[in-house]
């Protein structure tokens, strides 16, 4: 007999979650293998034909028969490969996983649920629950790049009632599944679970601090920076706070250290914090010879181009591309902080020739927007000058050079100094009251 099938896909989580699921019977096929098409779906008939296969169950026997055919995962799970793996390891505890799965119940031809049919895969961590009892048992039987078909018994699916009326009681299933691929996320809380004598050995820490270094890694993969940095700092405070032995544990002690800091830099430039990466490229420098390590040169130039001190950061680049000559990302940051520093020095001599009447202009007719400006800026220039307690007042992001000769202008006619700023690798101009006496102009 022929199943039911559902407007859109039953989703496990949610029929599991403490709402449960809702769902709809499609009506907009027959019983005689007439076509059906999906919903919003405009592909062509080929195409839905194709999709329609591929949520078909491959079987139309008992699964007593299939099973036949398997091997025993465990005591409720039987597996069938349909395409090898790659590599030898399986999929570890605690590693988070993305899958590609339909899934049928026996005796029905559409899928119950279906990544093809959300057309996304799904993405869940081993050992938190997240997905059946049974699906997690033949994932963790299977190697990356891998495709197999399982089937399921009840007791590790939905159990002996079911979830009437969709989900009939004692209810196996076939899964076919392709694992797309696995991290593995390391362990969040390793150090936090040490004793205080424990927390003293650099033996025990230094295995825990590579598992926090994991899981940091992974945070940063899927761009959790700042998670990952809670995680960096974590490792280095347990790290410093135990005792080595001889200088071998040392030696790895510092070597770990310089990998922990070097990732905190990487991590604050990511934030867009140059500051704070230029800190971790001192506790580097505080622990060994970093014109050595060509990592941490680099992200030195890095932080010190966004913080416009661009004489120093070519001297970090270089250090770095003569430790690695054929480094493609140095030379790319290198022409990045050429392209900058030649802005750079374009438009400070813009604003001394402005500051001293250097350039020349052309007497030129304003437009309308450009009287507008003017007149807003004049306005805003004599509120500025008339408030004792304002010192500064910085100038909207996105002005046109006309615009800018304008303000240059109006500074002039006020007696205010136009200067351009840095930060956050962002330039910007402030205009500043000169100071009494003249110091303004020194």
């Amino acid at each position: 007999m022929e199943g039911s099938v559902l407007k859109e896909a039953l989703n496990i989580s949610d029929l599991l979650g403490e709402h449960g699921a809702q769902f709809q019977i499609s009506t907009k096929y027959n019983d005689h293998g007439e076509e059906f098409f999906m919903e919003d779906d405009y592909g062509s008939a080929d195409e839905d034909e194709d999709a329609h296969r591929k949520i078909m169950s491959p079987w139309d026997r008992s699964f007593d028969e299939l099973r036949a055919q398997m091997f025993m995962v465990s005591e409720f799970v039987y597996k069938r490969i349909t395409k090898q793996g790659v590599g030898d390891e399986l999929v570890p505890d605690r590693a988070r996983v993305t899958i590609d799965y339909n899934a049928y119940f026996e005796g029905e031809t559409y899928a119950f649920d279906s990544t093809s049919m959300r057309g996304e895969y799904k993405t869940f961590t081993m050992g938190k629950d997240e997905v059946l009892v049974g699906l997690e048992e033949a994932v963790q039987s299977m190697k990356p790049s891998e495709e197999a078909q399982f089937v399921i018994g009840y007791q590790v699916l939905f159990g002996e009632l079911g979830c009437k009326p969709r989900i009939k009681p004692k209810a196996d299933a076939l899964f076919i599944v392709k694992l797309v691929s696995y991290t593995d996320p390391g362990d969040a809380e390793a150090l936090d679970n040490l004793t205080q004598e424990e927390k003293t050995s650099y033996a025990v820490v230094k295995e825990k601090v590579a598992d926090t270094r994991t899981h940091a890694k992974d945070y940063f993969k899927r761009n959790m920076v700042a998670n990952a940095i809670n995680d960096y700092h974590k490792a280095v405070n347990y790290l410093e706070g135990c005792h080595v032995k001889n200088e071998e544990e040392q030696k790895e002690q510092t070597e770990t250290l310089i990998a922990l800091y070097t990732s905190l830099a990487v991590c604050y430039n990511k934030k867009d914090n140059p500051r704070r990466a230029c800190s971790m490229i001192n506790e580097i420098r505080r622990l060994g010879n970093i014109d050595r390590m060509s990592r941490a040169l680099f992200h030195e130039g890095r932080a010190l181009m966004n913080l416009g001190d661009y004489e120093r950061a070519k001297t970090s680049l270089l250090k770095a591309q003569r430790l690695e000559s054929t480094n493609k990302d140095i030379g790319k940051e290198l022409k990045i902080l050429n392209e900058r520093w030649e802005k750079h020095r374009q438009e400070e001599r813009a604003i001394c020739a402005r500051a001293f009447g250097l350039k020349e202009r052309k007497d030129e007719r304003q437009t309308d927007e450009q009287v507008k400006f003017t007149n807003t800026m004049k306005q805003n220039l004599e509120e500025f000058v008339a408030d004792e307690r304002s010192k500064q007042f910085t100038l909207p992001e996105g002005l046109t050079s006309k615009e800018m000769n304008i303000v240059q202008d109006l500074a002039d006619e006020f007696n205010v100094k136009l200067n351009l700023y840095k930060e956050n690798s962002k330039d910007f101009y402030r205009l500043e009251k000169k100071k009494v006496g003249g110091e303004g102009d020194k």
